[in-house]
Parts: C-alpha cells; sequence; structure tokens
C-alpha cells in the first residue's frame, strides 16, 4: 500500500527505528523537489532542494496553503491531477516550468498518494524533477541519428577484421544493399576481392597504422553512367587510444568533378568568341618554350615558334558610333576569320581587342608573310552594322622564338608577350594596319624597353608617393574674364629633382595608368582647395582613358559632392580627341559636371579633322586652341585666320577662347586683337610648385 504518513508533528512516517531515519534522511537529501500536502492541500514538509529552487525559507512553507506558496495559477491547472491522486490514482507528467525559477525548465511532476494504516489517502507528495537536460541531449542524440540516416554521405565502420560493424543507408544502397545485408560482412564480399586489394587494402593498412587517407574512384551507379566518389579513410581509436577499426566516409563528388572540369575549360576560354584566352596562350607558349630547349639548334627551323599578336585600329570608333553589342560582333567576326587563315594555329584573345597567333616552323618571312594576310583579310572584310560599313584594320608584331630569342638565356612566357606587343605598338605608331617583327637592337624596338621603364617610374611615383602638383597662369586679355591656374602633374625623381612629364604621361597612357593618375591629381587638389582663396580658379586635365571611363565618371562626381567646391571655381579640360572617340561618356560627364556648375575646357582644339563639326555636341565654357594652330600666329597670316575664324564660331556659341604656347608679348598681343579671351605660355607664366604660389 506504499510508505505511511500521519501528522503529528512535523511528519512522521509509519515506520521505526532506523528505517524512519533512513527514509526521512532520503526525503530530504533527494535531489528531486518534493512536497507533501495533506488532504486540504496544506504543506506538511518540503525537502531542502524544494526550497533552495523556490528560494523559500521553511517558514513560509511549511503549515501554508498550496494556493498561498505557489499561486491559484499553478494550482488550478493541477487540479486534475491532485483530484486523481486524492482518490489514489498516482500521476505523472511532463511540463514545462510555470513558476519564475523553473520557467523555461522541462520539469517530471509525479503525485503520489499517502496511505494512512487503515488504507485511507490523507496526503500526497508531489515530486518536480528538472528532466531539461537529459530531454536537450535526447534531442541532440535524435538529431544525430537523424542526420547520419538521412545523409547522402555514406558512412560506415569497418574493424581490424576487415568486417562491417556499422554501416548507414546511403553506404549500404552504393552496393545495392539494405544495411542490415552489410553489416557483419567482409570489405571483399561487397566491392569485391580485386577492388579490395587493388584500392583499399593498402590504403586501410595505412589507416590502421594511424594515418588519414584520401583517395577518389568511379563505380557504376546502374543508370548507364558512373559514379565518382572521394572517399576518406580515419581510424577508429578506442577509449585507450588504441586503433580498432576505420571510419569510411564516402561522397558523391560527380556533379563537383563536372563543375570543376567546366570552370577549368571555361578558365582557359574566351566566352565572346571561344578561341582560348591569356592563360591558355601563356600555357602554350610555354610548352612551345620547352620543345625549344629539347629541340638546341633546331629551334628555328623544324620546331621554331612564331607569336603574332593582331590589334585592331579603330576598333574604339566601332564600339562608340554602332555600341558594345556592334563591338562584340566585330571580336566574332575576327576570330572567325583567324581561325580560317590557319587551320593548325594556336589562336587567343588576349582581352579588349586584341588577338594572338601561335604558329609552328616558320621562319622571320614565312611569319611575316602570315601577318600581313592577317592586314590584308582584316582590312578587306570590313564590318557591316545594320546597314553601315566600317573600316577595320589590323596592326601586327610578331616575335620569333628563334636561336636570337635563346641568345641571351631562356626567355620567360612574358618575356615573348611583350617583344610582341612592342612590335605592333610599332606598327600602331606607323600608322596601323602593318606588320613590325621584334627584334633586340632594333633602335624603335628600344624606344619601347625605354617605355616600360618609363612606365615602371610611374607605377613608382604611384606606390611610393613622389607626385607633386604643379600650376601654370592662365591670364584673361579681353578685360572680361577671370584668371585660371591650371594643375599641372610633375613626378619626383629619386634624387628630388621634378621630372619631364610628357613621356612617362605617355606611358601611362598606353599602358592603361592614366585612370590612377588621375584619380591621384582629382583627390589632392580638391583636399588643397578649401585652404586657398575663394578667388581661386583651377583647371585639372583629364586624360582620355578617364573621359571614356563610366567608372572614373563616377568617382569623379563623387569626389566632388563630397568636397563641395563652389561654382565656378573649377573646370576640367578633356582634348577634343577623346571626347569625340569617347563621345557617349564624354557627353554624360559634361553634363553632370555643368550640372553641378563647374566648367569644361576643350583642349587641343583644333588637331582633329572634323573640330568645327564635333563643337556643337559639347557643352562647354571655353576651348583651348591647339599649339600647333597658335605657331608664329604674330606673322603667319593663313594661322591669324584660322584662330579668327575660331574665335568667330566660339563667340556665336558663347564659348570663351584660350591661347597657349605664347611666348612673348607681340603673340599676346596679335592674339588678343583676334578676339582671344585668355592666353597661357611662358611669357604669362611658368610652370610652379604649388606651394610656391599658394603658400
Amino acid at each position: 500500500m506504499g510508505n505511511t504518513i500521519s501528522g503529528t508533528e512535523g511528519v512522521a512516517f509509519h515506520l521505526s527505528g532506523p528505517q524512519a531515519s533512513a527514509f526521512g534522511a532520503a526525503f530530504h537529501v533527494s535531489p528531486v523537489r518534493m512536497l507533501y500536502c495533506d488532504r486540504n492541500l496544506v504543506i506538511r514538509e518540503a525537502n531542502a532542494v524544494c526550497l533552495q529552487v523556490d528560494g523559500l525559507s521553511r517558514s513560509e512553507v511549511i503549515g501554508r496553503s498550496l494556493e498561498d506558496v505557489y499561486g491559484a495559477a499553478i494550482c488550478d491547472a493541477r487540479r486534475p491531477n491532485i483530484d486523481a491522486v486524492l482518490r489514489g490514482e498516482p500521476q505523472s507528467t511532463i511540463e514545462w516550468g510555470l513558476r519564475r525559477a523553473t520557467r523555461g525548465r522541462l520539469l517530471r511532476i509525479r503525485h503520489e498518494p499517502v496511505w494512512d494504516a487503515a488504507g485511507e489517502v490523507i496526503g500526497f507528495l508531489l515530486m518536480m524533477e528538472d528532466k531539461t537536460d537529459l530531454h536537450e541531449l535526447e534531442q541532440r542524440v535524435s538529431m544525430q541519428e537523424d542526420v547520419i540516416r538521412q545523409t547522402s554521405d555514406a558512412l560506415a565502420v569497418v574493424g581490424a577484421d576487415y568486417r562491417y560493424h556499422w554501416v548507414n543507408p546511403a553506404y549500404a544502397m552504393i552496393w545495392r544493399r539494405a544495411p542490415e545485408e552489410v553489416i557483419g560482412l567482409t570489405v571483399p564480399d561487397i566491392i569485391g576481392t580485386e577492388g579490395f586489394r587493388q584500392r583499399v587494402l593498402p590504403r586501410l593498412t595505412s589507416c590502421f597504422n594511424g594515418e588519414v587517407t584520401q583517395y577518389e574512384f568511379s563505380w557504376p551507379n546502374g543508370k548507364g553512367s558512373d559514379t565518382l566518389y572521394a572517399v576518406r579513410l580515419e581510424p577508429l581509436r578506442d577509449e585507450k587510444g588504441d586503433i580498432v577499426g576505420a571510419v569510411v566516409n564516402m561522397r558523391d563528388i560527380t556533379e563537383a568533378a563536372i563543375l570543376n572540369q567546366r570552370l577549368r575549360r571555361q578558365a582557359m576560354e574566351d566566352a565572346l568568341t571561344g578561341l582560348a584566352n591569356r592563360y591558355a596562350l601563356e600555357a602554350e607558349l610555354a610548352r612551345r618554350v620547352d620543345l625549344c630547349l629539347q629541340a638546341g639548334a633546331e629551334c628555328g627551323t623544324r620546331y621554331g615558334t612564331a607569336l603574332l599578336l593582331v590589334d585592331l585600329d579603330d576598333f574604339k570608333v566601332v564600339n562608340d558610333l554602332a555600341g558594345h553589342v556592334a563591338g562584340d560582333a566585330l571580336l566574332r567576326q575576327v576570330a572567325s576569320l583567324l581561325r580560317s587563315l590557319e587551320q593548325t594555329a594556336f589562336i587567343a584573345r588576349l582581352g579588349g581587342d586584341e588577338f594572338a597567333f601561335l604558329v609552328d616552323a616558320v621562319d622571320e618571312t614565312g611569319a611575316a608573310h602570315l601577318a600581313d594576310r592577317i592586314v590584308a583579310s582584316v582590312e578587306g572584310a570590313g564590318f557591316v552594322w545594320k546597314g553601315e560599313r566600317y573600316s577595320v584594320g589590323a596592326s601586327v608584331g610578331v616575335a620569333l622564338l628563334d636561336a636570337e630569342a635563346f641568345a641571351a638565356g631562356t626567355p620567360s612566357v612574358h618575356d615573348i608577350i611583350n617583344w610582341a606587343d612592342r612590335a605592333c605598338l610599332v606598327s600602331k605608331e606607323k600608322g596601323g594596319a602593318r606588320v613590325s617583327v621584334f627584334h633586340p637592337e632594333d633602335g624603335e624596338m628600344q624606344a619601347r624597353f625605354e617605355e616600360i621603364g618609363n612606365l615602371q617610374v610611374v607605377q613608382a611615383a604611384l606606390q611610393e608617393g613622389r607626385f607633386a602638383l604643379h600650376v601654370m597662369p592662365i591670364a584673361p586679355v579681353d578685360g572680361r574674364s577671370k584668371p585660371w591656374h591650371e594643375v599641372l602633374l610633375r613626378i619626383i625623381g629619386e634624387d628630388g629633382r621634378a621630372l619631364p612629364p610628357q613621356v612617362f604621361i605617355t606611358a601611362a597612357e598606353r599602358h592603361g595608368l592614366m585612370n590612377r593618375v588621375d584619380r591621384w591629381v582629382v583627390e589632392t587638389a580638391l583636399a588643397r582647395m578649401p585652404a586657398l582663396p575663394h578667388d581661386v580658379r583651377l583647371t585639372i586635365n583629364l586624360s582620355g582613358q578617364s573621359v571614356g571611363d563610366p567608372i572614373f565618371r563616377d568617382f569623379l562626381l563623387a569626389a566632388l559632392d563630397a568636397a563641395g567646391i563652389g561654382a565656378g571655381r573649377l573646370a576640367f579640360e578633356i582634348t577634343e580627341t577623346s571626347a569625340v572617340r569617347s563621345m557617349e561618356t564624354a557627353l554624360d560627364m559634361i553634363a553632370a559636371l555643368k550640372q553641378r556648375g563647374h566648367g569644361v575646357i576643350l583642349d587641343d582644339f583644333g588637331s582633329g579633322l572634323s573640330s568645327f563639326g564635333y563643337l556643337r555636341h559639347f557643352d562647354v565654357d571655353m576651348l583651348k586652341i591647339d599649339g600647333n594652330i597658335i605657331g608664329n600666329v604674330r606673322e603667319d597670316e593663313v594661322q591669324q585666320t584660322i584662330v579668327a575664324g575660331i574665335v568667330a564660331v566660339a563667340e556665336a556659341m558663347r564659348i570663351r577662347v584660350v591661347a597657349e604656347y605664347v611666348e612673348d608679348e607681340a603673340t599676346l598681343e596679335t592674339l588678343r586683337e583676334l578676339g582671344v579671351s585668355l592666353v597661357q605660355g611662358y611669357f604669362v607664366g611658368m610652370p610652379t610648385p604649388w606651394d610656391e604660389v599658394f603658400g
């Protein structure tokens, strides 16, 4: 009938001697919270852990009703269990704690009836056991079992006897079996004796020696193809650290392998044309250099290679006038044409409008002949887009892998590409649509080497902060205009002296560094302007690369907005040629600058063939007459007529005219009489370091 409790003083158990003492001790030291209530729900006893968890003293609990201590809400919630236990029916529930002390804890709550000697229920024991940690552990174990069962990774445990001790469903499925059909069998029973001996046994042996081993293998998947698996074997150790088996993890990597293969192919292929790309070209060149090294004296004949670098002439004109879609179509046309010229050639697109042609077993004459065919074919094909025909040309530079190439040592892949690139630059400088062959001793090629040296100077100046700003005055001569200062860039040499800028700027423009140079100039000038008097006005030059670059345009506008320079204090000089070549971007940039109150100056005006025709497209404030037009204007009537014509057109468009290269007073006065608004030149003022002018 259970333990019997009577309600004399405290709690008296109907047990005698040591039994009663043991029962009482167990009640009070139990880690489970326990209360004894009589039939009137008065608490007659509570053990230590119950008082501790609830933060109550014995005087606050003993002799008080359950409702007074724990509240009506909790008692009402427990009422069905209490009624049942007072009828003699034990109750057990699992529920979340309701009191602040137990909120968020999962409790097992038991109501046990207490009987007297006559068999009547005189009260009940209320026991509250915290099961939160056990519940969380069970949840984790259950989750881990679900993960192991449902994972796509095939898992198994193989003992030192080569028998399967455990496998998950994914592992068994590979061998078209159920897990219970695998466990207990040996590895050879499942995968076959030959596969075990050749593929698995050596790796299991290493694993049993403490090594983690990995390998890949293919297995028929029953669908007419193979599945590629990556296998990892790790030693399984017992509690003493002894190796008792191996944990096998097999993962299906078929899709990943196919993707990697596709990515490798894409990494070596130009997406637009389907030709090889620069990386593929470099790999192929490296292979051919090795062949030449092996061939020795025969390198220039039997195994010789010629690299032809093809750069389209006026590709940018097609891009700007017909759009990028047309430009892409032109590149695909050229790729197809190059394929048709030499079936055995290795052809690549290096990027932009540059292509490379690798051919074997040709001497200089044969390579030059092939290059001439390329030039003629590209020019003859032309390009038609939406009914409009565009003239297209190609400049070709040739570099040979022959005895001369190896005379000073084994050339690198980048050496060979640079040789062809420099030869191509020579072809372009001679007017394009022609062929040049690289020879190390050639004077024009030496100039390209010098250009690379100049480029390195620019790169070093960017990295080491060896740029400096000078300014040169632009003086008004019309009695109406305001004075300006043109911001000029100088590179400071290692000896601290300013270097002539033009050769370095040319190198930077040719090799795509002018965007970074222009950024430095803009950022530095804007940072210094707040310290200048408010009547100082500056003009800043922008290179053709920057004018044609939408990213630079966004940078420039953001920098101007952040600087907050007042309207009328800044103007930007862009050359007529760059504005025409990048007309769409230039028009966007000009409009955005004008909207912000900044001026625009069209520099080198008159250097193009259609200057007046293009002028009406550009909303500029001033134009600078090209220095070649100024020339000997004080004595040359033709030049005077040209200047007067420019001034007349400019006045009609309400544009001021700046004349540069003013070397003496007579030239200045002549230009004033011709209606020029401002002048610039050594007679007006020399380029001077920023700090010397503005302090």
